[in-house]
């Protein structure tokens, strides 16, 4: 078994530790495997990302490490949704951080259609069950009969608009008062994470990067309560990104349109990397709907690209889910680095 997973985790290795993996949670460009970080061109390729859900999926199970399920979601929520047009109509072969995106010319060929094979697969990386429980991997409005040990049944059921909020309500619904573990991933990013249980907080503490286990008796109509903090984060660039940042908040990330504002419209992605953000001017989430109809932006103050940084910001801009088939570069620069951070699943490799 060592050795069958050894190339997997090579290649997770690779993309974890060795700057395999861009922002988004793809990986590689033009079908070969990059190292430099670059956002350009054919990157981000649709075929990649299913297989990519799938090894995690197939790591998650064998080893219960929550580290596969914050791997998914930022391959979910910002690539894999990228290959695809908000109407639902186009999909892409690629999608990358940096200049234009564009759709594929046909419906079929291997891309497009390992996007719909993979899109069907999404309910399956929900939830998990094995001997003593049952796991709550990906937050999305849900519900699954579940199997445990003895043959007793559980339905789950979650409510939750993530990743617009990080409130998430699961219903617990045995068909009989039956003890067993529930497990909920704690995304790496999450830190202050908080859990109820009918109402009452817990006494454990909620570590990011973990699965938190609930052990006890459960009936039905009890109620296990998760928020996790969404607070926004400037994520280093590594490699060619280097100096500039990335906007996250959870696990999706912000691209810039330029088309909003007349003096950014004709410059390319390269170009708009040397916009300046103001961080102190990010608050709370604003609707957006260039990606869904309850979609989210950010609205931020940045100065133009040139020689120098004036003490009022050039513009207001509203950065997007990076699904935006519109948008146009995904990294910025910074005044102060000091509140830029590591992205949490970049672990770099000891020398």
């Amino acid at each position: 078994t060592a050795a069958l997973l050894r190339p997997s985790q090579r290649a997770l290795d690779f993309m974890t530790q060795r700057n395999g993996m861009l922002i988004t949670g793809s990986c590689g460009q033009c079908e070969i495997w990059t190292d430099d970080q670059d956002g350009r061109g054919d990157v981000g390729e649709a075929c990649a990302l299913a297989d990519h859900l799938r090894v995690y999926d197939s790591l998650l199970r064998q080893n219960a490490e929550a580290r596969m399920g914050d791997l998914m979601e930022r391959v979910i929520f910002n690539a894999l949704f990228a290959s695809q047009s908000p109407d639902g109509r186009r999909l892409r072969y690629f999608a990358p951080l940096e200049g234009n995106r564009v759709y594929w010319k046909t419906d079929t060929y291997c891309c497009p259609c390992n996007f719909r094979r993979i899109i069907a697969e999404l309910p399956t990386f929900v939830f998990y069950h094995g001997a003593d429980g049952v796991t709550v991997n990906l937050y999305s409005p849900a519900e699954a009969t579940l199997k445990l040990a003895g043959n007793s049944m559980v339905r789950l059921r979650q409510e939750t608009d993530y990743p617009n909020s990080g409130r998430i309500r699961i219903g617990v619904e045995p068909a009989q008062p039956v003890t067993f573990v529930l497990r909920l991933r704690i995304p790496a990013w999450a830190a202050q994470a908080r859990v109820q249980v009918n109402g009452r907080a817990v006494d454990d503490a909620v570590q990011p990067g973990t699965f938190f286990e609930v052990r006890r008796k459960w009936s039905a109509g009890d109620q296990v309560t998760l928020d996790l903090p969404m607070n926004w984060r400037f994520v280093k660039g590594r490699q060619r990104q280097a100096g500039r940042v990335a906007v996250m908040r959870g696990p999706q990330v912000f691209c810039l349109d330029p088309t909003q504002n007349v003096a950014l419209a004709d410059l390319d992605g390269a170009d708009l990397g040397y916009v300046a953000i103001n961080p102190a001017s990010l608050a709370a989430p604003v609707p957006n709907t260039a990606v869904r109809p309850d979609g989210i932006g950010c609205r931020v103050q940045a100065w133009k690209p040139g020689f120098g940084l004036g003490q009022k910001p050039d513009f207001e801009l509203t950065l997007t889910e990076f699904p935006d088939p519109t948008g146009r570069t995904t990294y910025f620069r910074l005044r102060d680095f000091a509140g830029a951070v590591e992205d949490e699943l970049y672990t770099p490799a000891s020398k």
